[in-house]
């Protein structure tokens, strides 16, 4: 039996499965490299948020002023996770009056930051903070160089505060 082109049936329909074989390969490398190209974009903005949200966090944990402190606070509150959220309630609370018995006021700076390690659910991030703090025994700013690193995680997609060593 043979087609209009004069060759066998049987010699074509292996070059037809051959066919579809490759093309299936193809689209199965494409879909693979497509995957990975997806899943590095989402690690890459995961790091990109992370950042972000450490550096604010940071320059809030560093800012506060006697008058306002319950705001202050309660920013960092808000962004806290886990055991770290229940420490900082009982030393912000420890330390509210000793704050407003000095009148003091810290305005904080983010000089740098940079993600040592980051996977889509969990963020380590080392910042370099700078606070200038005046208190009534200091009236003329003080400059205290701070270094921390800062665990994040990923909740409910928002990054919350873990963590935080001072280097």
């Amino acid at each position: 039996m043979t087609d209009t082109s004069g060759e066998p049936k049987r010699i074509r329909r292996p070059k037809v499965l051959l066919a579809i074989a490759l093309l299936v390969a193809v689209l199965a490398l494409l879909g693979t490299f497509g995957l990975q190209l997806h899943q590095a974009r989402a690690v890459e903005d995961a790091r990109r948020t992370a950042l972000e949200a450490a550096r604010t966090y940071a320059s809030d944990l560093s800012t506060y002023d006697f008058t306002h402190l319950d705001r202050n606070f309660a920013a960092i509150t808000a962004n806290s996770h886990g055991q770290f959220a229940e420490q900082y309630r009982e030393i912000s609370a420890s330390l509210t009056e000793l704050i407003r018995q000095n009148r003091a006021v810290s305005k904080g700076s983010v000089l740098s930051a940079g993600i040592a390690e980051a996977d889509l659910q969990r963020a380590v991030v080392t910042l370099f903070v700078d606070q200038e703090i005046t208190n009534v025994n200091n009236p003329q700013p003080r400059i205290d160089r701070n270094r921390m690193q800062m665990t994040l995680l990923r909740v409910e997609e928002r990054w919350l505060i873990d963590d935080i060593k001072l280097l």
